[in-house]
């Protein structure tokens, strides 16, 4: 009969923080543990992910990432995260902003290549490279707390991830690290995730117009990582007399199917922010590299995307060229939601001169 899985956890926490947890009473404890969990009660699945999650700032770096990958993993076979949640925020909180510092020191230290390396831009990319290396060695040397913030970053943010792609409270909560973590990303793994995690937006409300046809819809977005997912769900959300993008796509973007299917999604749109409007409701011209600065790249973000009156605007405009992308997602586990509510006349024409009044305002090309 499997143990209860309180103790056992208690116990693994023990000999993960023990000088020979690599003997294989961990691992022992591990699988009994994993045993113990399928007939775990609510509350000793709560006090269970409690306990190991205290271990993500308690124990040596490799240690805490197998702590976390147990909570991770059992975040992941649905266990409630919210146990957990302030010990690996508190474990963000206390790593990034030292491994940021380490980074903005080594490039500091670095500075711009000498003009008279005369090199062209790719070997000063890899100059610029091979300069931060060497320096952010020399600074983990003398910062050894820093150090032990990289190292113990290395090892639990996969778990972060899991428990980030749940809870949308723990997303707010640590929303504040987004720019932190994208002052790492070029050289922590840990960097380029978590801050695309950390961006995403929860219920936040957005407005999509193509004004050549006079169709618009308002809605509230959710899980959204990337403008490819937003703008797959844009195609299946928007009015359309036959489909612009196939159920198991839209299956992969909503996080309701596998992450990735062996499909290639056509765009039907080129996106623009607000500021494209022209006076008269019209859109630039696709090829006008004019209005480039106006394009949403389906590269970035929905928080991206900028503001008028408290919903992000995106304009529809026919797609030239036509772009593709492949049917996936970046987070396993993240839900996405696109809710959609079609504009009537006035509506629209209400939002159309809204929009335009803030193009205008802008500065004048």
């Amino acid at each position: 009969m499997p143990s209860d899985p309180v103790p056992t956890a208690r116990e693994l926490l023990e000999a993960l923080g023990s000088n020979t947890w690599t003997d294989g009473r961990a691992d022992r404890l591990i699988e009994t543990l994993g045993q113990s969990m399928g007939r775990a009660t609510p509350g000793e699945s709560r006090e269970t992910l409690a306990t190991l999650a205290a271990g993500l700032n308690s124990l040596d770096p490799e240690p805490a990432g197998v702590a976390s990958r147990i909570v991770g993993a059992m975040i992941e076979a649905g266990h409630d995260p919210q146990p957990a949640r302030t010990a690996m925020l508190g474990a963000l909180q206390t790593t990034l902003p030292l491994c940021a510092s380490m980074v903005d020191e080594a490039r500091a230290e670095v500075g711009d290549p000498d003009p008279a390396l005369d090199l062209n831009d790719d070997a000063i990319d890899q100059w610029l490279a091979d300069q931060h290396a060497h320096a952010l060695n020399e600074v983990a040397g003398r910062r050894p707390s820093a150090l032990e913030a990289w190292q113990r970053l290395h090892e639990i943010w996969p778990g972060a991830i899991a428990l980030l792609s749940v809870d949308p409270a723990a997303r707010a909560e640590a929303a504040e690290l987004a720019p932190v973590a994208e002052r790492i990303e070029e050289v922590h793994e840990a960097g380029g995730w978590l801050r695309a995690m950390l961006t995403v937006l929860d219920e936040e409300p957005y407005v999509a117009i193509e004004p050549a046809t006079r169709t618009g819809i308002v809605g509230r977005m959710s899980g959204i990582v990337e403008n490819f997912q937003l703008n797959t769900l844009l195609m299946d959300e928007f009015p359309r007399d036959e489909p612009r993008v196939s159920k198991e796509a839209v299956a992969v973007a909503r996080g309701s199917g596998p992450q990735q299917i062996d499909e290639t999604v056509t765009g039907v749109w080129n996106l623009y922010t607000y500021a494209a409007l022209r006076p008269g409701g019209e859109l630039p011209d696709a090829s006008d590299r004019d209005y480039a600065d106006t394009w949403i790249w389906n590269e970035g973000m929905p928080a991206d995307v900028p503001v008028v009156d408290g919903h992000r605007v995106i304009l529809l405009g026919p797609a030239e060229p036509t772009r593709s992308w492949p049917a996936q997602r970046m987070f396993l586990r993240l839900p996405a939601r696109l809710t959609a509510e079609l504009l009537d006349g006035s509506a629209l024409d209400a939002w159309l001169a809204k929009i335009e009044a803030a193009a205008a305002a802008k500065t004048p090309r």
